[in-house]
């Protein structure tokens, strides 16, 4: 079949269901063939498709129509122009996270720092600061044996030898008495009844572990203020991403646990966003 004709029935299927179908339909015949975008197009009117290529595409076509995300059906997503691998076993990273690597760039010199992301994921965020920031050494975090392993060969895809992974909850994973110049998590943060569940189809297929915190959404946000004390330097900041309407709990909890210097951060749609405490 040529592959036009296969194009044209993909974009019209992923139209009854996705919004982005024009670009779910790129990316995924790319995928399937190999080619950048602008090489698809260029072999759009007469290139023939293969009965495996033909098979392949109709499967992702069926998943993408079920709603999985397609950055599970490619296997990577971009983030802060890097690209990353992800699976089912890791959070697909978001553009608005970008901000909690951009404010920690913002605020810290390149200086020798020790920095530990607690709850890493796919490592996405200890990659991006560790690539603009060599002389930092950082101390990786996750509970999940499957999202480590995915943080590990994002690691070495980068060639990157200043992160360390351990496996822990949260604190958990640092030796009694370390301490640290900056310690950084973008936690679970949302509820099960939260309203994204229903207009979010990629949710449901993602980690719930690494999306749902506790009836407030709050359970893991407190617990790593009240733990990060013990391993901050004096004068140490903790950083955290949160939910838009979260921001004074967050505010609530570094009061009550000592912290001082509170800011929060807005994202571009205007949402506070992230928000940091220094312990003295």
């Amino acid at each position: 079949m040529l592959l036009v004709s296969y194009w044209r029935w993909a974009i019209k299927e992923l139209n009854r269901t996705s919004p982005s179908a024009y670009l779910d339909t790129e990316l995924l015949f790319a995928h399937v063939l190999g080619l950048t975008r602008a090489q698809l197009h260029s072999q759009l009117p007469d290139r023939l498709l293969t009965l495996s290529q033909q098979k392949r595409i109709k499967q992702l076509i069926a998943r993408r129509q079920s709603g999985e995300p397609i950055a599970y059906l490619l296997g990577r997503q971009e983030f802060w122009s890097l690209s990353f691998e992800v699976t089912p076993e890791v959070l697909i990273p978001r553009p608005e996270t970008e901000l909690l690597v951009q404010k920690i760039l913002d605020d810290f010199s390149t200086e020798q720092r020790n920095i530990v992301d607690l709850g890493t994921g796919s490592a996405a965020i200890a990659v991006a600061l560790a690539l603009a920031r060599p002389t930092w050494q950082f101390i990786a975090t996750d509970y999940s044996p499957g999202a480590l392993q995915i943080a590990e060969r994002n690691i070495r895809r980068y060639h990157i030898q200043t992160i360390e992974l351990r496996q822990g909850d949260w604190c958990q994973a640092l030796l009694v008495g370390e301490k640290f110049d900056i310690i950084l998590s973008n936690p679970p943060y949302l509820t099960l009844d939260d309203p994204h569940f229903q207009t979010e189809c990629a949710l449901a297929y993602e980690p719930k572990n690494a999306l749902i915190s506790g009836e407030k959404g709050l359970k893991d946000l407190e617990i790593i203020i009240l733990q990060a004390r013990e391993h901050l330097h004096q004068g140490g900041i903790l950083f955290l991403e949160h939910g838009y309407q979260q921001a004074a709990f967050v505010e609530e909890f570094f009061l009550k646990y000592g912290y001082q210097e509170i800011k929060n951060y807005k994202d571009l749609a205007g949402h506070q966003r992230v928000s940091s405490g220094k312990w003295n």
